[in-house]
Parts: C-alpha cells; structure tokens; sequence
C-alpha cells in the first residue's frame, strides 16, 4: 500500500511539474564569437517536454546584419529541432536587397526548420519590391544558414500582380536569386492598356 501511495505521488507530482506556464517568455541562444544566432518572444509560453506553445510569438534568426522575421498570434515549437506550426495572423519577413519579402497567410504555416522549408496555407499573400503573389498554398524554401529565401513553389489559385498587369495559373515558381517567376499549369497573362492604371493602383506587385 505504501509502494501504491508513493507511486501515485510521484505520478501526480510529473504531471503538474511536467509543464510550466511562463509570462512575458523569452529565448535566445548565441554563436561561437558572442553573436546572436536566434530569438523569440510572446505574452506567455506553455512548456512542456518536447514543445513550447506561445501566444503572440515574435522570432528573428539572424545572419551577419540581417534576420529572417517570424511573427503569429499562435506558435507551437519543438525544442529538439526547431519544427514549429504557427497559426492566426502568420506574418514571415525574408531580408532582400531592397528590403523584405513579406509572406502573410491565416494559417497554418508549418516550418521544418533543418530542411528550409515552411509551407503557408490559406490565403497567402507575398509582397516583396518587385510585386505581389497570391495563392492558396505556398512551399517556401530558405537557407538555414544564411537565412535568406531561396524559392517559393505557390499554388492553386495563383495571382500575380506587377506593376500595371497581372498573371493566373495553377502554380508558379518565383526564384529569389534571379527574381523570375515561371508559371505552369493554364497560365494567362493580362495586360492592361496605361489610361486605367488608376483602377488597380492599389493593387501594385509582384
């Protein structure tokens, strides 16, 4: 009886310390020379054994003098390898020459971090200085190491738009090195004459 009572303890005991609830979390970690390799941030974290659950998570990975952004009102990390699946109001910032390339989507984006890829779902949005892409899915592929974005593979009711005309197909691949798009699958492209450039003023990218 006495064996029964202390293993109980112990399995009550696991349980409640087993997670952790932490208010204005943080974490950081820093490479060989004191400079910093990555961050993150919320209004409060939920750790437990693998994974760390965060309310308005804010992150940046940084390279050299620039950082990838990563922002969503909902984050669910795995400590071991980085793999995170973020939900609501996703907002992921790659650094450019002129700037970012700004990936928005309502979620969820799941990030497998070792292998560079992130993929965005529903209703994505990617505006970067050379214009504006919209799709249902999005495959985005990244350096680790450098940080920066490599290709993003969008798809299913893809829609470019770039200055004064806009584009359709069934996917498109957008090469960040050469900052070229090939469309495939039923592509149209249509142009619009200069006297209703008011009319998609708005509407300017990609």
């Amino acid at each position: 009886m006495k064996k029964f009572i202390f293993l109980l303890i112990i399995f009550f005991s696991f349980n409640v310390f087993s997670q952790q609830k932490i208010e204005d979390f943080y974490l950081s970690n820093f490479k060989e020379g004191s400079k910093k390799d990555w961050e993150i941030n919320g209004k409060d974290a939920v750790v437990e054994d693998k994974y760390v659950n965060i309310n308005k998570m804010q992150a940046k990975y940084y390279s050299n003098n620039t950082a990838m952004e990563v922002k969503s009102d909902k984050a669910k990390f795995n400590k071991e390898n980085f793999n995170a699946k973020l939900e609501d109001n996703v907002e992921v910032k790659f650094p450019v020459d002129k700037g970012y390339t700004t990936i928005t989507c309502e979620g969820p984006l799941e990030i497998e971090y070792q292998k560079g890829l992130a993929v965005f779902n529903k209703n994505v949005v990617v505006e970067n200085p050379d214009g504006k892409l919209f799709c249902d899915i999005a495959e985005v592929y990244f350096d680790v190491e450098n940080k920066k974005l490599i290709k993003i593979i969008a798809k299913e009711n893809v829609k470019i738009v770039q200055n004064e005309n806009a584009a359709f197909s069934n996917q498109a691949i957008y090469f960040a090195d050469t900052r070229k798009i090939v469309l495939e699958g039923n592509p149209k492209i249509v142009y619009f004459p200069k006297e209703k450039n008011e009319d998609i003023r708005s509407k300017k990218s990609f």
